[in-house]
């Protein structure tokens, strides 16, 4: 890797997502990451395609948004600075896509990013941190669960003398 693209373990030590890996560990996945930039409204990805980057934010806030049935584009929650994206890229098995559009909201936006298929390579040589690595995205998927599953109510919330027969 070449220096412009080198990225200091010392990010990755900032970041609570790496908090149980070993240094020997931040450091090799500091040497498959890339730092990019983002401007307010640039797509990081979009909804439905090939899913092949998982994302960090360093700094900036980034929304997930879809689109309605109506046409409409719905903000789902807004990731901020810590927050992950991208965990499509790791969790479907066969045509990774991801699940919603992920719009940078702020300029500058910048995320530490994974290439999905340089982690897998990592995490079938290290099963540790693979073991790791995809027990911190099984969090983030349960709190992204559990924050969405308290919103269903809110929309469509039923009249008290509604029953259920």
């Amino acid at each position: 890797m070449n220096g412009e693209n080198m990225v200091e373990s010392s990010i990755l030590k900032s970041l609570t997502f790496f908090d149980e890996m070993s240094d020997d560990m931040i450091r090799r996945l500091a040497d498959i990451a890339k730092i990019r930039e983002y401007n307010e409204g640039e797509l990081l990805g979009k909804q439905r395609r090939e899913a092949k980057h998982i994302s960090m934010v360093l700094e900036g806030e980034i929304s997930l948004e879809f689109e309605s049935l109506t046409g409409k584009l719905v903000r789902v929650e807004t990731i901020v600075s810590g927050g992950t994206i991208g965990i499509s890229s790791l969790i479907e098995i066969e045509d990774k896509t991801y699940m919603s559009d992920a719009r940078a909201l702020v300029s500058p936006t910048r995320v530490l990013e994974f290439l999905a298929s340089d982690l897998m390579l990592l995490f079938y040589q290290d099963f540790e941190l693979g073991f790791l690595f995809m027990r911190q995205i099984a969090r983030v998927a349960k709190r992204r669960l559990m924050y969405r599953t308290h919103l269903i109510p809110q929309i469509l919330a039923l009249p008290k003398n509604d029953t259920w027969t």
